[in-house]
């Protein structure tokens, strides 16, 4: 087989259940005249797994498995079908691409299940250290597709499993200490009745009034590691984050609006939602103005309110050319302070007080990080 990494699953049961709707559930796979059919264990609960890949490379496994006890021997084949792939794209948002066959291996494509057994071990995908032929921006996948049982049916809901590539991400950040960011959008962005707005941070410490991203709202880190969302003269108790940052720990905060509705992720996960006034327009956007300590990394504005899963698979990078970016300021020793979305906007640096004289950019530290942490 040919392309492996990270893991996506696929399929329901709904078959599966229809087939065993009449066996008494204490005999489910101690009987071989019933209803059979070959599946891949675990597609229809888990469509995408995902395999974490560092500099040793990484490993995941699948198994094929029968519904019952197999009357005869069943032949089972793998294969890789890119349009698996596409099809889950299409369906979820993503934009996975299959990974080059010589970044992975399994470590069968055939097997064989013997008359009265429901499996035969499992099928490993060993997947080699990635180099820098791979952009680190691009999130890539192997779908693998049972696509033979000779001797037995096969369960289409549950036949197709995808890997999915996490890599572990050696990168730079920016430390910001003096100085602010600043971008004005001309035109303003307007007329977005949905948005979503990320970043991540890393703060020295926690002090009253600590600001944070401020375009055409303000959030703030309070004295008590509280992180606020402030719209106009509104001071909503309820529009806060539950999680308290804490200093020296990296914090990757989404906000999510949909009409008024906005979702707060931190490292991926939901953690509160509120209403707020209309925030529909984006003229501008502020980074602190002076009033941030701490390390700053991929700040992006997204045209979408992004889904769980969109957030949490791309929470450590973004590929630039994803057409739903409104703005994108990786902040990395590589770019630099520059928006690279496919139409970017020129990023300001200014010392506190001092917006008419630019900060001289040779003097900020960029800092080596690797996520995960």
């Amino acid at each position: 087989m040919k392309h492996i990494f990270q893991t996506l699953g696929i399929a329901s049961l709904t078959c599966f259940a229809w087939s065993c709707a009449n066996v008494d559930y204490d005999k489910v796979n101690e009987e071989n005249d019933l209803p059979n059919a070959v599946y891949i264990d675990g597609a229809a609960e888990s469509p995408v797994t995902k395999i974490m890949v560092n500099e040793n490379g990484g490993h995941g496994t699948l198994t094929a498995r029968a519904a019952n006890l197999l009357s005869g021997d069943v032949n089972v084949k793998f294969a890789i079908d890119e349009q698996v792939l596409a099809a889950y794209n299409e369906a979820n948002g993503t934009a996975y691409q299959m990974l080059p066959a010589k970044y992975y291996s399994l470590s069968k494509e055939t097997l064989t299940i013997g008359a009265n057994e429901v499996s035969n071990g499992a099928v490993d995908v060993t997947i080699k250290p990635l180099d820098n032929e791979l952009s680190a921006a691009v999130k890539y996948a192997i779908p693998v597709k049972l696509v033979a049982a000779e001797g037995s049916n096969i369960l289409a809901s549950s036949a197709t499993k995808i890997f999915a590539i996490d890599r572990v991400l050696n990168t730079t950040v920016m430390r910001q200490d003096g100085f602010y960011l600043k971008v004005n959008f001309t035109p303003a962005f307007q007329d977005l009745q949905e948005w979503t707005l990320s970043y991540g941070m890393n703060i020295d410490s926690n002090f009253d009034n600590q600001s944070v991203l401020s375009p055409d709202f303000y959030s703030r880190i309070t004295r008590d590691g509280g992180l606020q969302m402030k719209v106009g003269e509104t001071d909503d108790p309820k529009a806060f984050a539950k999680t308290k940052l804490q200093p020296k720990k990296w914090y990757h905060v989404a906000w999510v609006y949909n009409r008024q509705h906005v979702k707060c992720y931190i490292n991926g996960i939901l953690d509160n939602e509120f209403d707020v006034p209309k925030v529909e327009t984006f003229s501008k956007m502020n980074m602190s103005w002076g009033a941030f300590k701490g390390l700053v990394r991929e700040i992006r504005l997204y045209n979408k309110a992004q889904s769980a899963f969109q957030i949490l698979d791309n929470l450590y990078i973004e590929n630039p050319e994803n057409p739903d970016l409104l703005f994108y300021a990786p902040l990395t020793k590589e770019y630099g302070v520059k928006d690279i979305c496919k139409n970017p906007h020129v990023i300001h640096t200014y010392a506190p007080e001092q917006e008419v004289i630019e900060y001289d950019q040779s003097k900020i530290k960029w800092i080596d990080q690797k996520f995960p942490e």
